[in-house]
């Protein structure tokens, strides 16, 4: 009986924790230190967190979703459809987006995938590793270091701008 009752007890407790409780799957940052709303989360100071961001509504493109690890966070995971995430201030992020997402990384070390017309800016000393997976992405490169990989290609340094 006891342990039955600490099964379901540490069953509330995660749920209770995760982030948005009320939010839907999709767009919901399940970790105990991520605050969600609607469709955007943001990661806590310090924190790290994972990330499955999929549209406002929990479903696929045409959503938006956000997510935002703005102080010494270790972020990862992704997202469906037009999601936009933000690395910042020591933080280091690994992300997917999805098709037309959008990425910016400032004074951070981010390794991010993009789809179709994704774009990443990367500013203020960052560190950005980033992959597109198809056509019309690119990238914008001001005072960091930056990589980008086209399909098909291998990683090409970017200064200022590249685009696959």
């Amino acid at each position: 009986m006891r342990t039955g009752l600490l099964v379901v007890s540490l069953a509330m407790l995660s749920t209770a924790s995760g982030c948005g409780g009320a939010t839907k799957a999709g767009s919901a940052c399940p970790g105990p230190a991520c605050t969600c709303t609607a469709s955007s989360c943001t990661c806590q100071t310090g924190a790290s967190c994972t990330w499955s961001g999929g549209g406002g509504d929990g479903g696929g493109s045409g959503q938006s979703a956000s997510l935002s690890c703005l102080s010494q966070n270790t972020c990862s995971g992704s997202c469906q459809g037009s999601c936009s995430a933000s690395c910042k201030d020591g933080s280091t992020c690994t992300l997917t987006m999805g098709e037309s997402g959008s990425f910016d990384c400032d004074h951070a070390t981010c390794t991010v995938t993009v789809g179709q017309s994704g774009s990443v800016s990367c500013t203020n000393g960052a560190t950005c590793h980033v992959t597109c997976t198809g056509p019309s992405c690119g990238v914008s490169c001001s005072g960091s270091t930056c990589d980008l990989t086209c399909p098909g290609g291998s990683a090409q340094t970017v200064t200022g701008s590249g685009q696959c």
